[in-house]
């Protein structure tokens, strides 16, 4: 958490408030994410340049600069962005804030610190963290396709579950997403990959896709403290099927719903009607 929709939706939200702004000035207030803060770099990257707009991949967000520069943006566990007029009162855990000739500040937001703010001078290309080059289609784009998906579980002993998540099978699913993936394809989430049919295969897909496009209609999914760039909460939490519900009789069947633990992260799901 973070996932995509979050991230799709932060990206839309800056879109809005930044393209066609100028950054005057860059200022940071700690001295590390998941990675050292350049201030300098940033600095030199921004100043005076006006935002082209954004884009996401995976869960990366880029703001795209006038004269091929950019700004990565990695949400992290934890992270947002805000958007308020300048010289608003600092507040806990605004680590960078960048000046428009708007009168506004945007502001990266990241309580536990795990996320990224990186300048380059060019947009794409070796620079990119591997995370990145290395990434698997996206889900909402026409590269993901049944048969590839059926093609690359095969030889994969891994559970599903982890399969889904491992970013270079597919960009962007995070834990709360694939197990409601995985609930809506009715396949349980610790089956080995190699094991689903290609219809079940098809299955995870189309649903898929479903989820992560409702939940970006949606603003995403607000679970602990999330907020988007607006201010508002993500309202997918109202139509979480299995994931955060262990315990409580599932929405289909009335089972109660399970909750274990894979990979040192929680998988919520319905042994009957994922049986």
């Amino acid at each position: 958490m973070p996932e995509l929709p979050e991230a799709e939706t932060v990206a839309r939200q800056l879109a809005r408030y930044l393209t066609g702004r100028t950054i005057t000035a860059v200022t940071i207030h700690a001295t590390r994410l998941r990675q050292p803060l350049d201030l300098p770099a940033l600095q030199r990257v921004a100043i005076g340049r006006k935002v082209e707009g954004t884009r996401r991949r995976g869960k990366f967000i880029f703001v795209d600069l006038s004269g091929g520069a950019t700004v990565l943006i990695h949400l992290g566990m934890s992270g947002t962005c805000r958007v308020c007029p300048h010289g608003a009162a600092l507040e806990r855990h605004e680590h960078v804030v960048f000046e428009l000739d708007s009168g506004e500040s945007w502001r990266y937001v990241d309580p536990r610190k795990f996320g990224m703010v990186t300048p380059s001078p060019v947009r794409d290309g070796d620079w990119l963290p591997r995370g990145i080059l290395t990434m698997g289609p996206e889900p909402l784009g026409g590269d993901f396709t049944a048969a590839d998906f059926f093609a690359k579980t095969r030889r994969r002993t891994t559970a599903i579950k982890q399969f889904l998540l491992d970013q270079r099978t597919v960009a962007g699913i995070g834990n709360i997403y694939a197990s409601e993936i995985l609930f809506r394809a009715a396949v349980r989430p610790g089956r080995a990959a190699r094991s689903l049919s290609r219809m079940e295969c098809r299955r995870v897909v189309a649903e898929t896709r479903f989820v992560l496009e409702e939940a970006v209609a949606m603003g995403g999914t607000t679970i602990d403290s999330h907020t988007n760039v607006d201010g508002s909460m993500g309202r997918f939490v109202q139509r979480l099927k299995v994931y955060g519900r262990g315990g409580e009789p599932c929405l289909v069947c009335g089972a109660a719903i399970k909750r274990r633990v894979q990979g040192g992260r929680s998988t919520f799901y319905c042994s009957f009607c994922q049986g």
